[in-house]
């Protein structure tokens, strides 16, 4: 069963990452590629935050320092994107940014790793193959989102956690976490770039 949905989660990444599968399109109203590509990074993970704030909120309050970290770089990059959409020389500002939001929703999801007791062997697997995958894409017109690939390798990860287990409830959290933030992502594809739907998200 591990197997199985291990390779579930590597299958979704290498699709998420391949060329064609992963191509973005570009916002109607978008200043421009990076202005679109930053739109959607922050889509997902405005997704994922939502989709976390509420579980943890209700079941797991012990991450609520770790996830008001991650909300609070998440208002620093939103700010840090409504200034570029009126002032495109700010573009290096809006990169730190985004750079420090990965990391900060890496580092939450590595307290949930540590938690569901994964596997480091299958954590270091799992990201060794999705930036095999991100290497090989880079050649391509596919634009790849540092928090898509993170939010996947958590994804994967999770899916490798035992369903009956003790564990399977914080590991379903962070499985729809990534659902949440794609299907968020998929609503907005196409769309015309809309800040008020990537409002930031409320601490705890």
């Amino acid at each position: 069963m591990k197997t199985s949905n291990f390779l579930t989660g590597i299958a979704v990444i290498c699709c998420l990452l391949a060329t064609g599968c992963g191509t973005q399109a570009s916002h109607p109203n978008q200043l421009n590629a990076f202005d679109g590509a930053s739109f959607d990074t922050l889509t997902l993970a405005h997704g994922a935050l939502t989709s976390l704030r509420t579980q943890i909120a209700t079941n797991y309050p012990s991450y609520d320092a770790e996830f008001n970290e991650a909300a609070a770089s998440y208002a620093s990059a939103y700010n840090a994107y409504a200034l570029y959409r009126v002032q495109t020389g700010s573009q290096a500002e809006l990169t730190v940014a985004i750079d420090n939001l990965t990391v900060s929703i890496v580092a939450l999801e590595n307290v949930f790793q540590t938690d569901m007791h994964a596997s480091p062997a299958l954590i270091e697997a799992t990201r060794k193959r999705a930036e095999t995958l991100r290497q090989r894409a880079a050649g391509s017109n596919v634009t790849v989102s540092d928090i898509l690939t993170e939010l996947e390798i958590a994804a994967a990860v999770a899916r490798a956690i035992p369903t009956t287990g003790p564990y399977a409830a914080l590991a379903s959290m962070v499985i729809q976490a990534t659902s949440q933030a794609l299907a968020d992502e998929l609503t907005e594809t196409g769309q015309p770039i809309d800040l008020s739907v990537i409002q930031p998200v409320a601490t705890i």
